[in-house]
């Protein structure tokens, strides 16, 4: 007979980015996570003696029927809420569309089947899977000032020079040479960008002074149509005056 398993919790470890899943068929070793919220730090003592001194976070979970945890909705059961553009557990599929969808409370329960967990503090030991080894980062930073964040460069190095570039093998042709691909650096100030900047500001400057030279001569036009107008009144007033 084939044991039950009651949770399945996954482990991450955000400096390693290593998880790693825990198979549970003692209610005994997570029970300590029961009534306990979303965002709440759990020490990770009880799921066994390699995690003494750990300590976790609660970042979501799915119940066992697949329906995911929601932040906010302090209820241990599932619910049906009208959600829109912006929330989480849901994606808009047309501009302005809400659903009614049924979505967990962030309460951990015994119908949660998937438990997912971060460390936050490491124990004495390293678990093996989790914390004994450092997977390399596939992509590295995109933006302009998040590389220079990242290598900590300085505003006259060349942000060019630091992109992390990865192998690519060709799976189309047999025995390809190996390439490199890099990621196109966004939001890099070059001199080709700045001559734009100062074209479009200098684009902006002349509408505003023919702007201001169109307001000028119109205002003149209407200061001379008025004093015109004054003049014919006054003529008609004196040609009045003539005939009485």
């Amino acid at each position: 007979m084939s044991r039950r398993l009651l949770m399945r919790p996954v482990c991450s470890d955000p400096a390693t980015g290593q998880q790693k899943l825990l198979d549970l068929d003692d209610e005994r070793r997570f029970r300590h996570f029961y009534e306990k919220r979303m965002s709440q730090e759990v020490p990770g003592d009880p799921l066994g003696d390699e995690f003494k001194g750990y300590v976790f976070r609660i970042t979501g979970g799915n119940d066992k029927q697949g329906f995911p945890m929601k932040q906010g909705v302090l209820l241990p059961y599932r619910v049906r809420l009208l959600l829109a553009d912006g929330h989480s557990c849901y994606r808009i599929r047309r501009t302005g569309e809400r659903k009614r969808k049924s979505v967990r409370g962030c309460i951990v329960g015994p119908d949660i089947a998937v438990l997912s967990l971060v460390i936050v503090k490491q124990g004495d030991e390293a678990v093996p899977g989790l914390t004994d080894d450092v997977l390399p980062k596939r992509l590295g930073p995109k933006r302009a000032t998040k590389i220079r964040k990242f290598f900590n460069l300085s505003k006259e190095d060349d942000v060019r020079k630091f992109v992390i570039r990865r192998e690519v093998t060709s799976k189309k042709k047999e025995g390809a040479k190996p390439y490199t691909k890099a990621p196109k650096i966004q939001r890099l100030v070059t001199p080709i960008r700045l001559q734009r900047r100062r074209h479009l500001r200098a684009l902006k400057n002349r509408k505003l002074d023919a702007q201001k030279a169109q307001k000028t001569e119109y205002e003149a036009l209407i200061a001379k149509r008025h004093s015109e107008r004054k003049q014919k009144l006054a003529a008609i007033k004196a040609s009045h005056k003539k005939t009485a």
